[in-house]
């Protein structure tokens, strides 16, 4: 990305909800309504991306899988030792790998979750793709528009009228 270009993006919400986590506000971009950067612009009218990227939801299993490598070259170095019992030798590798699979299993049902809700937030971004694709510039006027609908927004308000005012029609 260019230097400049990047911001925080937050979830999109479900079309229920009026307000979009990830609209960056004007003042918060430092521009008011008149005068703005290409970089500002270029953000306001750009579709909402996610904020994440794929292979972050397979870093608990990641974490899972590393945790019991440790954890059987521990039990079979313990094992190789004199009078050892079967229950020093499984229990007490937890003592190194136990961070490793609260850690796997807290993002693995973390991870869960997050799938559920972009399952259920799937339609709605579909809709708002669409719309999305039929919106214009107009320069002249520093407005943005989608033809045939007969409404104008500040490009500040891209999220927001994508995902909100036009909810019933895509």
């Amino acid at each position: 990305m260019a230097e400049g270009t990047t911001y925080r993006i937050g979830r999109v919400r479900l079309p229920g909800e009026r307000d979009i986590a990830d609209l960056p506000t004007a003042a918060s971009l430092g521009a008011s309504k008149h005068l703005m950067s290409r970089t500002q612009l270029a953000v306001w009218l750009s579709f909402p991306s996610r904020h994440y990227t794929p292979w972050v939801r397979n870093q608990g299993y990641i974490l899972l899988i590393v945790a019991a490598l440790i954890h059987l070259v521990v039990a079979l170095v313990i094992a190789m030792g004199k009078d050892t019992g079967w229950g020093e030798v499984l229990l007490a590798p937890f003592c190194l790998t136990g961070v490793f699979w609260l850690m796997g299993v807290l993002q693995v049902t973390g991870s869960y979750g997050a799938r559920k809700r972009d399952l259920a937030e799937a339609p709605a971004r579909e809709q708002a793709f669409g719309v999305w694709e039929r919106l214009h510039y107009c320069r002249r006027d520093n407005v943005a528009f989608e033809p045939g609908v007969g409404v104008s927004f500040h490009p500040s308000e891209t999220r927001e009228y994508i995902f909100g005012f036009r909810r019933s029609r895509a």
